[in-house]
């Protein structure tokens, strides 16, 4: 009868709601430890060649620092079963140190397998303290003592962070105030001059560290001007066009951008510096070989002459493991 049909349908779906979520974890489960295997099958892989390396003088030896899968998939480490798609190893001693695999939606991080959508996803112009030296998270009272322009716990703010395991941040200062970044007028051989003082500025740091100025294009990333390429127009980031914004401090969308420089209070940055007028990016003009890109403290992206030595500065950018912010 439709009484006895309709019983049989309400028993079927009260089994299915007890049961789902049984057989669920049961697959989440499973999949957590396949993952879990995977990545540990993968650190032996590395430790292995590392051994391998020792003995085969000939082949590219596996020193002391993070690489990234791709870079030790290039120095010859395979694996039967699943590769990580992405993530990072830290080398030290011969050994695995530290480790952030992502295999299948996964992130694996000392044995214990997590989703992807749960490593913490840090917005554009977070606040995070770290010691580069160290390679550390440090607090907000350690930075405040710390007078140093390029050592120790500084403040730095994280952007473009797209989910993955490491986090890029920019420092909140710079560490070099005035410098060319090429004396020879021209940037056929790069920037010669502003990556050698980043070099300098950074020598005491963790060596796994690997500071680098921050490109335009991930400043036009942050700042949403998705068409803008290295031969355009300058551009206020606050306003995304070639129209200044003056206001409180505070009041930039992007003050953190411009945070530390000349007068950048009057165009909405949270503190003012009184030395330097802005930082260079590791980006020269398009079509213009005289010239490169840089951050000012009116909000703003602009050419400037490479070989002016008494314009911008030095303001690194380094990338670190979220698990090292923990």
């Amino acid at each position: 009868t439709l009484i006895e049909l309709l019983a049989v349908i309400v028993i079927l779906a009260i089994i299915a709601v007890i049961a789902t979520p049984t057989i669920l974890g049961v697959i989440e489960k499973a999949r957590k430890g396949s993952a879990e295997s995977s990545a540990l099958g993968y650190i032996d892989a590395v430790e292995k060649q590392i051994m391998i390396n020792e003995v085969d003088t000939s082949s590219k030896s596996i020193k002391d620092r993070v690489y990234s899968i791709q870079e030790l998939k290039e120095l010859g480490v395979t694996v039967k079963g699943t590769e990580p798609s992405n993530g990072t190893i830290e080398i030290k001693n011969g050994e695995v140190k530290d480790y952030v695999l992502g295999i299948d939606k996964y992130v694996v991080e000392k044995g214990k397998a997590t989703k992807v959508t749960n490593i913490n996803k840090y917005e554009n112009g977070t606040v995070i303290y770290f010691n580069p030296n160290s390679n550390s998270v440090c607090s907000k009272e350690e930075a405040s003592i710390n007078t140093s322009k390029s050592n120790g716990c500084m403040k730095w703010y994280a952007f473009n962070d797209e989910g993955a395991s490491t986090v890029n941040l920019l420092l909140d200062h710079n560490t070099t105030n005035k410098v060319a970044w090429a004396s020879s007028g021209s940037t056929d051989n790069g920037p010669q001059e502003v990556l050698a003082q980043l070099k300098n500025d950074t020598s005491s740091w963790n060596k796994s560290i690997k500071p680098r100025l921050i490109e335009e294009s991930e400043i036009a990333t942050i700042t949403g001007i998705t068409t803008w390429k290295e031969g355009g127009s300058y551009y206020y980031f606050h306003t995304k066009s070639t129209t200044p914004y003056e206001g409180d401090a505070g009041t930039n969308k992007y003050a953190w951008l411009i945070d530390n420089t000349v007068d950048c209070t009057k165009y909405g940055c949270n503190v003012a510096d009184s030395s330097t007028l802005g930082y260079w990016t590791g980006t020269a003009c398009s079509g213009n070989s005289g010239c490169a890109w840089g951050a000012r403290g009116n909000g703003g992206l602009y050419d400037n002459p490479v070989f002016v030595p008494f314009d911008l500065g030095v303001r690194p950018v380094i990338t670190v493991l979220k698990s090292k912010l923990r």
